[in-house]
């Protein structure tokens, strides 16, 4: 399953626009291979592991029932408090000792007004939303930054390869040029130079595959595991598709996380508002009992209410406060629109580029430079060319691979950021073909193809 059906199938049945987030839910163990058994890995796979044991998702759980148990509270009446009283005893003359005593029993609680219950909870539900957009865009960063360390391995594996390939090309030069050396049709110190290239060759390999190794331990970590238990990952890196207008974009940035957290922080504060609206009007305190008169052994009934006075005006400095929060979270989401459009068109030419340079270096450098290897390598063992152009030459297309396997690279982790400021598919949004020269799968579509 590629990344394109695997966040399809996510999409498919989740509740909200932004269901990507729903493999936060997926048990560790599912639809897992076993870790003793994995000798490769899909990013299908690497993404379902990280949702289903990232900390830093798991958190938004706690703070969920958090909000429950405040929810509880804030839907609690007034309390009901009960008193006891004693009057006039143990006192001097005519009330000393407990003969005059006055004892009231009573019970008190207040009234509320301004509909403040429906104010505490409502703020509390909205605190809840909230959280949720704030999952959403954690979920979407955690996305991205796993399809990012994958591309680096996928990447680096490329390299390898590369890499390995001019290894066994120098080894091939070291013994060609051995073979003329011994000859005598070439200089000796020529042998010199290919050999120290055949080392640097070795040492490039080498140094490339720590590099993996340290890039997987990366990829690891985001699911916890320190050390691997896979030893590559699975992909095609230069399955590339076109990238949607800034326009196209535009739209769907607009109703992303991103921006929806925005939305929920305003529902937030307008609930904080109306629960700083409920406290204008004062609420009502009441009292009733029985008090036992000693002195003329009769009892009598006792209710008393109070309200304090100008609550309103005493409330107006928090209210005004709360309005003018209401008008910043305002201006907060036009500032986060604006730097999310900066961020798209950065991204976007970024992944231009790169898909530019992919094709250029795919159809008009890299074969031309084949060719001329070739000849290089056939005029230089007939003597006609010197041993400096063909290491030269064989420079240059490794040069060429190098920079094709780093545009590719640019090319997959950009998309990351796009779909990750977007909450779309990248290639759900396109509204033009790929071009000739370049894979028509979607990005990204890590799936290993047959040579």
């Amino acid at each position: 399953m590629t990344f394109l059906s695997l966040k399809r199938s996510v999409r498919t049945c989740a509740l909200s626009v932004y269901s990507i987030a729903v493999f936060a839910y997926l048990p560790a163990h599912a639809q897992l291979q076993s870790n003793s058994e994995t000798k490769s890995i899909t990013l299908e796979s690497a993404i379902k592991r990280t949702l289903a044991n990232a900390p830093y998702l798991h958190e938004f759980a706690f703070k969920q029932q958090a909000l429950e148990g405040e929810l509880k509270t804030a839907a609690l009446k007034p309390e009901l408090n009960a008193g006891i009283e004693l009057e006039n005893f143990l006192g001097t003359g005519e009330v000393s000792g407990i003969k005059d005593t006055e004892l009231t029993l009573s019970l008190s609680s207040v009234i509320e007004f301004g509909d403040k219950l429906q104010a505490r909870s409502d703020f509390t539900s909205a605190k809840s939303q909230v959280i949720e957009a704030q999952k959403q865009i954690r979920t979407l960063d955690i996305l991205a930054e796993v399809t990012r360390r994958y591309v680096d391995v996928l990447a680096q594996q490329a390299l390898i390869e590369a890499y390995e390939e001019a290894q066994a090309l120098a080894i091939y030069t070291y013994q060609s040029v051995a073979k003329r050396v011994e000859a005598g049709a070439s200089p000796a110190f020529e042998q010199q130079r290919a050999d120290a290239a055949l080392a640097r060759a070795r040492l490039e390999v080498l140094t490339a595959k720590q590099t993996h190794a340290a890039m997987m331990k990366s990829l690891a970590i985001m699911w916890g595991e320190q050390a691997p238990r896979f030893t590559k990952v699975e992909g095609n890196l230069f399955a590339l598709s076109t990238s949607p207008s800034l326009s196209v974009l535009f739209e769907q940035v607009a109703n992303s996380p991103n921006i929806d957290v925005f939305a929920q922080e305003y529902r937030l504060q307008e609930a904080q508002v109306r629960l700083a609206q409920s406290a204008n009007q004062a609420d009502l305190s009441w009292t009733a009992g029985i008090r036992r008169m000693n002195g003329i052994d009769e009892t009598a009934f006792v209710a008393g209410v109070s309200m304090p006075l100008f609550a309103s005006e005493r409330n107006l400095g928090e209210y005004e406060q709360q309005k003018a929060v209401l008008d910043q979270i305002e201006q907060q989401r036009q500032g986060a629109a604006l730097a999310l459009f900066h961020q798209l068109n950065t991204a976007l030419l970024a992944r231009n580029n790169a898909l530019l340079n992919v094709q250029t270096l795919q159809d008009a450098i890299i074969p031309p430079l084949e060719q001329a290897l070739t000849l290089v390598e056939q005029a230089y063992l007939d003597g006609r060319f010197s041993y400096l152009e063909w290491v030269s030459t064989r420079q240059e297309l490794l040069d060429a691979k190098q920079a094709l396997i780093h545009s590719a690279r640019q090319a997959h982790q950009r998309a990351a950021d796009i779909e990750s400021l977007t909450a779309t598919l990248l290639s759900s949004t396109s509204a033009t073909s790929a071009q000739s020269a370049l894979p028509t799968s979607s990005v990204p579509n890590f799936q290993r193809v047959s040579k």
